[in-house]
């Protein structure tokens, strides 16, 4: 049934692509069907068939960067993302997708200094930085036990911003106070973290 679904899905994509071949959510829906099927080819193939100034948008090069994730192709899909960074300056959802494909590729350290990059840049133009990228890097820092107090700062910050999650933030918040000699403090978020957990 799910399988005759997605037949479905693909195939009312292709007919409406073949009369709107410029229409960019329909290239993004069949990329994520060709996915979910594990068809890295198709999505080649339908990438290379995109018409004329829309095969150059940056859209269509984060399919492309993604297809080379999606297949596992880490290496690859890390110096595609930064030769676009170097060739054509800054750019956010490609930064964040090479930010992830570091991540992949364990080299966490690379990953943690684009998600930093991004947040800086957001407070440079005062823009709201988007909590899963605040996330990302404060537990790519707590995992490698930078108890700084910016990361006890973000984790406050998201732990207001996402109160379903905040047993796991006060938990980490305990562990950074306990980390600084302040016993106090992390027992009292400690007792956060138990009455959020209820």
């Amino acid at each position: 049934m799910w399988c005759n679904q997605k037949e479905q899905h693909t195939t009312l994509a292709r007919s409406f692509l073949e009369h709107h071949p410029d229409a960019l959510p329909a290239y993004q829906m069949l990329c994520e069907l060709f996915w979910e099927q594990h068809e890295y080819d198709a999505v080649e193939n339908l990438l290379s068939a995109v018409p004329g100034e829309l095969s150059e948008s940056v859209a269509v090069y984060l399919l492309r960067g993604e297809n080379l994730y999606q297949s596992q192709r880490f290496a690859e899909a890390k110096q595609y993302f930064r030769e676009f960074l170097k060739n054509f300056g800054w750019n956010e959802p490609v930064a964040r997708s090479l930010a992830k494909t570091h991540e992949a590729l364990n080299e966490t350290a690379n990953a943690r200094n684009i998600y930093r990059e991004i947040m800086d840049q957001c407070r440079s133009c005062h823009a709201r930085i988007d909590p899963f990228i605040q996330q990302r890097y404060a537990d790519l820092c707590f995992s490698a036990g930078l108890f700084t107090t910016e990361v006890l700062e973000l984790y406050l910050s998201l732990a207001q911003q996402n109160p379903t999650k905040a047993a796991e933030f006060y938990t980490k918040i305990s562990q950074i106070y306990a980390s600084q000699g302040n016993d106090e403090e992390a027992q009292r978020f400690e007792l956060f973290a138990e009455k959020y957990q209820q």
